[in-house]
Order: C-alpha cells, then sequence, then structure tokens
C-alpha cells in the first residue's frame, strides 16, 4: 500500500498503544515501515526545541527561565550565558514537493487488520467521528465500492 507522509503520520498517530505480545511485535514492525527514512529526514529542515535550564532565586523568589525556540543547533541563553537543553520536541519542515512522495508500506494480514481498526472504529461510530483530514487514508484501506450503472 503505497502512503503519503501525511496518511503515514495520521495513522501513526491512531495505531494502539497497547495490546498482546504479537500485537505489540507486529506494531512495532509497522511503526518501523511508517516511520520517515534517513533520506527523507535529511531533505527536511529539522530544528530541535531548546529551553534553558536556569533555576534560581531573585528577592526570596524562585526564577525559571522561560527561554526557549527551535533551533538548528544547541544556542546558549543569552538571559544567563548558559548552554540550553534540547526538550525533546522537534520540528520538521517539509518541502511541498515531498508531500506528494508515496512510500511502499508493505503489511502482512494483521498488520492491516490493526492499522485499519481505529479507521473503521471511527466512521461506525454513532455518531462517525472519521474526519476530512483521514478520508484518502480511509480510502485506501476499504476502497470505495465502483457501482455499476
Amino acid at each position: 500500500m503505497k502512503l503519503t507522509i501525511v496518511e503515514r503520520t495520521k495513522l501513526l498517530g491512531l495505531l494502539p498503544q497497547e495490546g498482546n505480545i504479537l500485537t505489540l511485535k507486529i506494531l512495532r514492525k509497522l511503526r518501523e515501515s511508517l516511520s520517515f527514512s534517513e533520506a527523507e529526514l535529511k531533505t527536511f529542515n529539522t530544528t530541535h526545541e531548546y529551553m534553558c535550564p536556569y533555576r534560581g532565586e531573585e528577592d526570596n523568589t524562585l526564577v525559571i527561565c522561560d527561554n526557549k525556540g527551535f533551533f538548528l543547533e544547541q544556542p546558549t541563553c543569552c538571559r544567563h550565558n548558559i548552554p540550553m537543553l534540547q526538550t525533546g520536541q522537534m520540528n520538521l519542515m517539509i518541502p511541498p514537493e515531498a508531500l506528494k512522495n508515496e512510500k511502499e508500506i508493505h503489511m502482512g494480514t494483521q498488520a492491516f487488520a490493526i492499522a485499519s481498526a481505529p479507521l473503521k472504529a471511527l466512521n461506525e461510530a454513532n455518531p462517525p467521528k472519521l474526519t476530512d483530514d483521514l478520508v484518502s487514508l480511509y480510502d485506501k484501506f476499504f476502497p470505495p465500492e465502483e457501482k455499476e450503472e
């Protein structure tokens, strides 16, 4: 099944976080195949969030520096002149032409069932909870039936 970058990230967000041992092993492999390759990451402008670790006391009051932002390299806090630390958050700037690229994702029967279950549940909820941004992904798992006229 060919999925775009947006479809892959949406599907990653829908996958269950728990299950039996077999499900978890299948999910691990599926997440790896949906993730970005090194070649893809090189085409994105990737920045990391950094924040100042300064904690101090001024006038008997605890002061926590709120200086933070996204940077390509580790910056130094301009207020306290100390290196800022990564928060673990990452920001990807994906070029518009890359959004159209599709990656072939191989799924066995069980992986397909696990991946399609959340989409099916959203569509069959009462009231339905499938959103517009999931329609293309839903159509790839459940292609619309051709009606003969």
